[in-house]
């Protein structure tokens, strides 16, 4: 007889199973939000571009009519979460938002489903789309060429086998063209324009830069702790008053008026001792508090010259670390400090060398006058970044302590001293010796 098999099993456990693995929706991905700017055109688009600083592949909004945006991540500390809502849009505003943000794989219903009911995130994080100027995307496409080319030959190499920056270059001729001459030396060769790359052009490009963020103002925290803090001159030497000769003459001219008393009558005598027993203590007293005054060196008034150049050395600062290739940046700092630079820093260095010196001084005075130290005292910012590193540390440590079970905090709690660990249970054993 043959044996015959069946094609399929009759267990209900099995047919559950199965059912159950077939209804089970896949889990999706949170999503993202992105705050674009007003009246976004639908012609903008995605696109992924290497990051001039580090050359990372980052996520940017190029719109033909605004230009390039890059996104910003904004999260809330992760020892405070938080939630966003999201509210849901009028009806015929809903309506009108599916028609325009509908892809080709969605329906409009489904497209309209988080604007028509409202949406709450898990997480409070979004992007902000802040504008990026283009030349920065262009600046390290184009240093290592020394003649002058025109934009295609210029941009053939990089395009070729990348569809992102080519959607950038084919919708955005224009722009490109205009942030190249911004930084690149032009001539003009029948129709056609040609470019080569000049530092001078791309340095008075960053100045400009520098000096309209200087016309808008740096946000406070950024002025106080890189430009006031760094001007600020520091406290010298503390002065102590030396008050023992007052005290005593305090107490000699307490006792005079006693002395030249007559002994006619004890209880007098006796009463002018008192009386000067108890001037003496209050001598001391305020001997006591004089010797603990410390009299502080007011700090100079910083020249609004010296402001002005510290800002736009922070603003410059901050784009070379930013949004320049390392290369280019140590490049633009070597034109900086040279003499014919279009920024005389030569007061700015000088007045912050002479800073440099007195905060050695007054910090060798105070390490030697004050005996209770046994250390010397550290620097600010070493304190600060310490200080820093101490609360990210106490804020994972709630974080881990917020995810713990109340059985893993019990069982934190129970005595084990004496006890084995589990992994002495399960060790190989020691092989036996043979005689």
């Amino acid at each position: 007889m043959a044996i015959t098999t069946r094609s399929g099993s009759k267990s209900p456990v099995k047919k559950s199973s199965k059912t159950n693995a077939a209804t089970d929706s896949p889990q999706q991905d949170p999503l993202k939000h992105f705050i674009l700017p007003k009246d976004t055109p639908t012609q903008s688009r995605f696109i992924l571009l290497r990051h001039p600083r580090d050359s990372d592949v980052q996520r940017f909004l190029f719109c033909p009519e605004k230009g390039l945006y890059q996104f910003t991540k904004v999260s809330p500390p992760s020892a405070d979460p938080r939630s966003l809502l999201f509210t849901p849009l009028e009806p015929d505003r809903a309506e009108s938002h599916a028609a325009e943000h509908t892809d080709r794989s969605q329906t409009a219903s489904e497209a309209s489903l988080s604007c028509r009911d409202g949406y709450v995130s898990k997480t409070a994080e979004f992007f902000v789309a802040t504008p990026f100027d283009l030349a920065f995307i262009l600046l390290p496409l184009v240093t290592g060429r020394n003649l002058f080319q025109p934009i295609d030959d210029l941009l053939e190499e990089h395009i070729r086998d990348n569809k992102h920056l080519r959607y950038l270059f084919e919708h955005g001729r224009c722009m490109v063209e205009e942030a190249m001459s911004r930084f690149c030396d032009t001539i003009q060769a029948g129709d056609e324009q040609m470019f080569r790359f000049s530092e001078d052009k791309a340095l008075r490009m960053l100045i400009q830069k520098a000096d309209a963020a200087m016309a808008r103002g740096l946000p406070s925290t950024l002025e106080e702790k890189f430009v006031t803090r760094a001007l600020e001159a520091p406290i010298l030497s503390v002065k102590r008053e030396d008050t023992t000769i007052s005290a005593i003459k305090t107490k000699s001219n307490a006792t005079a008026p006693d002395e030249e008393e007559d002994d006619e009558n004890a209880s007098e005598v006796f009463d002018s001792q008192s009386s000067a027993a108890s001037i003496a203590p209050s001598a001391a007293f305020s001997e006591a508090s004089t010797a603990t005054s410390v009299s502080t060196v007011v700090p100079e008034t910083i020249s609004p010259e010296l402001l002005e150049l510290q800002k736009r050395r922070t603003v410059l600062d901050f784009l070379l670390e930013s949004c320049v290739p390392d290369a280019i940046a140590d490049r633009i700092r070597a034109r900086l400090a040279a003499k014919g630079s279009p920024i005389d820093f030569t007061p700015l260095d000088g007045h912050l060398s002479s800073l440099a010196a007195l905060r050695a001084e007054a910090l060798l005075s105070r390490s030697i006058s004050d005996f209770s130290r046994k250390r010397g005292l550290e620097d600010d910012e070493t304190a600060e970044l310490r200080a820093e590193k101490k609360r990210k540390q106490e804020e994972e440590d709630k974080r881990k302590r917020l995810g713990e079970s109340n059985g893993v905090r019990a069982l934190k709690k129970v005595d084990v001293s004496g006890m084995k660990k589990m992994s002495d249970f399960f060790a190989r054993k020691p092989a036996a010796r043979v005689a």
